[in-house]
């Protein structure tokens, strides 16, 4: 009776009983005995969590779309003789720790874009 109990387990007893497992140092076949529950289905949920863990901890890529910009005509104009000193960059710390740098003279509705896309 009481496997058909474990049966119906939840997500989060799952998510408890694979932590005890690799806690344990048991064999998933023995620590599926002695709990009283299925090898293939504790197989599964290990399996299902782990692959969770590795989405979870991948890098995200954003597209990029390329455009033109007044920022090389700008940088090169600051920095000719005569024309003052060059302007320094304009950075975004962004809260995962990332910091971006524009050049001075690039397009503000293209940084919104970009840091609306990052947040």
């Amino acid at each position: 009776m009481e496997r058909d109990i474990k049966k119906q387990l939840g997500a989060d007893a799952w998510r408890r009983l694979v932590v005890e497992l690799e806690e344990s140092g048991q064999t998933q076949k023995e620590f599926a005995a002695a709990r009283g529950v299925s090898v293939s289905t504790l197989q599964f949920w290990v399996y299902k969590l782990r692959r969770e863990a590795r989405r979870a901890a991948a890098p995200q890529l954003l597209a990029v779309e390329v455009v033109s910009s007044t920022a090389l005509a700008a940088r090169q104009g600051a920095s000719a003789p005569g024309r003052g000193p060059s302007a320094a960059p304009l950075e975004a710390a962004l809260p995962s720790g990332v910091v971006l740098r524009f050049s001075p003279g690039t397009d503000v509705d293209y940084l919104r874009a970009v840091l609306a896309a990052l947040n």
